[in-house]
Formats: C-alpha cells, sequence, structure tokens
C-alpha cells in the first residue's frame, strides 16, 4: 500500500474531489492543489508517528554487538522509542537501564527490542501495514488531522473520533477468553 492509496481515500473523506480524481488519472496538479496534497501528505507522517509513540508500537529486533556496556541510540538503524528487552547469544534476557542517549546493559548482549518512530514518507513510497491497522484507520486519522488545519475543528472531531476508536479495536487484546468454573454449593 502507498502513502496515495490512503491519500485517495483522505480526499473521499474530506471532499477534496478535483485532488482525488488527479491523484486516479496521474494528472498534474495546480499549485494551490497540490499544496493541499503536501498537507496531506504531513498529515499522513504525523499520524503516523503517532501511532507508533501512542497506540501501537512498531516493534524491531536487531542483532548487536556491545563492546563496553552501553549500546548509544545513534548506532541502532531507527529511532528509538522505547525498549522492551535485550538478550544475550544464548537467549537469556539482560538488565539494563535507559538513559537520554544510551542504554547500560548488564552483561554482553547479542539482540535488542525496542519500538522506533518511523521515518517520514513521500506520497509514492510504500507503507507497510503493522500492527494489523488498515488503510481506512489512516485516513481517519489523516481526514482528522487535515480538517484541524483547514479550521474545520467539528468535522475534524468526528473523524478524530472514528480514528481513536479503530485503534481501540486494534489495541484491544484478541486472545482466548477463559471463564472460570462454577462452583455450587
Amino acid at each position: 500500500m502507498t502513502v496515495k492509496d490512503i491519500l485517495k481515500l483522505t480526499c473521499e473523506f474530506v471532499g477534496e474531489r478535483e485532488i482525488l480524481s488527479k491523484l486516479i488519472t496521474s494528472s498534474s496538479l495546480t499549485e494551490r492543489e497540490q499544496e493541499k496534497l503536501n498537507i496531506m501528505t504531513n498529515c499522513f507522517n504525523l499520524i503516523n508517528q503517532e501511532i507508533a509513540s501512542d497506540y501501537l508500537p512498531f516493534l524491531t529486533k536487531e542483532e548487536i554487538v556491545v563492546e563496553k556496556s552501553t549500546i548509544d541510540f545513534l548506532d541502532l538503524s531507527k529511532r528509538v522509542v522505547n525498549v522492551y528487552e535485550i538478550r544475550d547469544k544464548f537467549g537469556k534476557n539482560l538488565r539494563f537501564r535507559n538513559f537520554s542517549n544510551y542504554i547500560e546493559v548488564f552483561g554482553k548482549a547479542k539482540t535488542i527490542v525496542y519500538s522506533y518512530l518511523p521515518n517520514n514518507f513521500a506520497v509514492e513510497d510504500e507503507v507497510e501495514m503493522y500492527n494489523g491497522l488498515s488503510a481506512r484507520v489512516y485516513a481517519y486519522g489523516v481526514a482528522s488531522e487535515y480538517l484541524l488545519v483547514d479550521g474545520l475543528s467539528e468535522d475534524a472531531a468526528i473523524w478524530e473520533n472514528r480514528f481513536k476508536d479503530s485503534l481501540f479495536v486494534l489495541s484491544r487484546k484478541r486472545g482466548e477468553h477463559l471463564m472460570p468454573k462454577r462452583r455450587w454449593f
């Protein structure tokens, strides 16, 4: 799925029919339409980072080599939000302490699992759908932010409620629910 596909859906939601038809036919946009599309793209990037940092963390596992007892955040491939676990070469969890720019590890680390902030995307970029997210959920959030920027706060609130309700449904645990056995006295 591309950012463009999500923005097409957003255009349907917010009533930007001209931009939608030009995105579908790949026609050139006017200066004002291009400006609106840029705002929508910025809104998409904002929503993507909001999802990753506040609602459904984007997790990655990375192989590391620890020379000292510290791991600098700049040495990792992505921008770190939270560190969830660090393991040694035998798969044993290691204790660690977070600092603002690095992690202090108590042992020889081999792998690290952490959540990260995604990079900004352009209109034609591919987006991986993490954690069961769909284009519709992204479009709800983008529509909310876009309408807020456009000064339509009441309409933005409607789309924000849809966005947050969808995220709530996705964040619920989908595991097995067992009821305790009844006892008869």
